[in-house]
């Protein structure tokens, strides 16, 4: 489960990254890095400390860190170090917001199949047998029920494999909401 639930956080990464123009490989780098020592220790770590573990420019440190932050995916805390009252900041994963992002993006998800389902079980499709090409009936007698590709007959498409497999997966998703609100609101 933990390596399913960190497969899904670093897809998320991924996207987050190539919309906020970082490099997705270290984006992932920076979370993991942060991630441990959001465990091992109750301060985190500090973007110079990521610097210098990573080699990484200090411009793309920050900007990540940044974009983590922005995503509700990481917490600072400031703390000054003597001698020289130096400021710095000191990063850790947000365990609790990427629970909560989780389950929305869940949600969400499972919101996008009941829609896909009520369309699969309302409506009619017909596939072009050469191709593979699907089309609605209205799509289908627009084009005469000859494939606009290659003018093969189109054969009417049953979608009750489709149908089953939107309501398995559904029902797994909803089963696996369940259990993140139990664990997420129990806590």
């Amino acid at each position: 489960m933990a390596d399913k639930i960190m497969k899904s956080i670093e897809r998320f990464i991924e996207r987050l990254a190539i919309s906020n123009e970082v490099d997705p490989q270290k984006a992932k780098h920076v979370f993991r890095l942060v991630l441990e020592a959001s465990f091992g220790n109750d301060k985190g770590l500090s973007d110079v400390e990521l610097e210098e573990i990573t080699g990484y420019k200090q411009q793309d440190v920050r900007k990540i860190l940044r974009m983590f932050a922005e995503a509700k995916m990481m917490i600072s805390s400031k703390r000054k170090l003597p001698p020289q009252e130096l400021v710095r900041y000191y990063w850790r994963v947000d365990i609790d917001s990427i629970n909560l992002g989780l389950l929305k993006r869940k949600r969400a998800v499972v919101s996008k199949l009941k829609y896909r389902l009520e369309h699969e079980m309302s409506a009619e499709f017909y596939v072009c047998p050469l191709d593979g090409s699907r089309y609605s009936f209205s799509e289908a007698f627009d084009y005469e029920f000859s494939c606009p590709r290659c003018g093969a007959v189109l054969e009417r498409n049953d979608n009750q494999k489709a149908v089953e497999e939107l309501r398995r997966f559904i029902k797994e998703l909803e089963q696996e909401i369940e259990e993140d609100e139990r664990k997420i609101y129990s806590s």
